[in-house]
């Protein structure tokens, strides 16, 4: 049994050099534990520490599938996952939810005990937030000459109706590491994006872009990426926070559209374009988090329209 104090147990940290363009992130867990160390995190609440840091770890939530990255099964171990999975759950009824230091830590310990050999020193495929998601739609925005409020307005009207906003969408994409022109789809990075997804979506997936490469003009770069998305990921998970998808199983980060502007400290309403789902919050400074259904409401509206 691996015991998850081997983790903290390293103090060599390895320099991650820049493996990808873009706006791309890479981590290890030894340096998810390196940076948990600078911000004094002790005992318990390092493992949610380092699962915050990996993006991994939701207090509503618990632990991301995605988080298996990090480790490498045994090819014969055929019950690996359903340990993990029976042992996770079992967090869920004997951990208090306020204790939730200790319900990460013992996450990572389901990992360590029943799904493989963790893998300290390999960089993964980190997912960005809702609010960085934003700024990389911001840079893409600006790239190809438009405002936020021309973008958002037009996906608001009529979804991926026009060019401009495929483009920036396919901007997006690129940026966040999701998809290339020769390579398409980058579907590791989407298991990490998705919270994971069973085998057989890889197949699904497949299928539909060899439909849609036939459908779609060679030439329509901007068209190619925004559908592939869209049609061949968005049908199931969310395919990023430009993604309009109302039959979308990922609600967390999700985009939520149709904010009314209001003035600070009034009443704001939104729809949740993923749920379907109306919820009011009171307006505030910092970023605003509904609890509940899992609903997740970023506020960036005072420094968007401050800048």
């Amino acid at each position: 049994m691996i015991k998850f104090g081997l983790i903290l147990a390293t103090v060599a940290v390895v320099s991650v050099a820049a493996v990808d363009r873009h706006k791309i992130v890479y981590k290890s867990l030894q340096r998810a534990a390196y940076e948990c160390g600078q911000y004094s995190a002790v005992g318990p609440c390092m493992g949610r520490c380092e699962t915050l840091v990996t993006r991994d770890w939701n207090d509503t939530k618990g632990m991301s599938p995605a988080y298996s990255r990090f480790f490498v099964p045994d090819p014969v171990d055929q019950c690996n996952l359903n340990r993990t999975e029976r042992c996770l759950l079992n967090k869920v009824y004997t951990v208090p939810r306020s204790r939730s230091c200790v319900r990460a830590n013992e996450s990572v310990q389901c990992y360590l005990d029943q799904y493989g050999q963790v893998n300290l020193t390999a960089p993964q495929f980190i997912r960005f937030t809702p609010l960085i998601d934003d700024q990389i739609v911001r840079d893409c925005s600006a790239m190809v000459g438009l405002s936020m409020e021309q973008v958002y307005a037009w996906l608001r009207e009529s979804s991926f109706n026009r060019s401009e906003t495929r483009c920036v969408y396919r901007c997006f994409l690129i940026r966040s590491g999701l998809y290339s022109d020769s390579e398409g789809l980058n579907m590791a990075r989407f298991y990490v994006l998705c919270g994971g997804y069973e085998e057989e979506f890889y197949h699904q997936v497949e299928q539909c872009a060899a439909r849609l490469r036939k459908e779609v003009p060679c030439d329509d770069k901007c068209t190619l990426a925004q559908r592939l998305a869209t049609e061949c990921i968005g049908a199931n998970y969310q395919a990023g926070n430009m993604a309009v998808n109302t039959n979308s199983k990922a609600l967390e980060g999700s985009r939520v559209n149709n904010i009314a502007v209001n003035a600070k400290d009034s009443t704001l309403t939104a729809s949740n374009t993923e749920s379907g789902n109306s919820i009011s919050i009171s307006r505030t400074n910092s970023d605003t988090i509904v609890y509940g259904d899992t609903n997740y409401l970023y506020n960036y509206i005072d420094d968007y329209y401050s800048g």
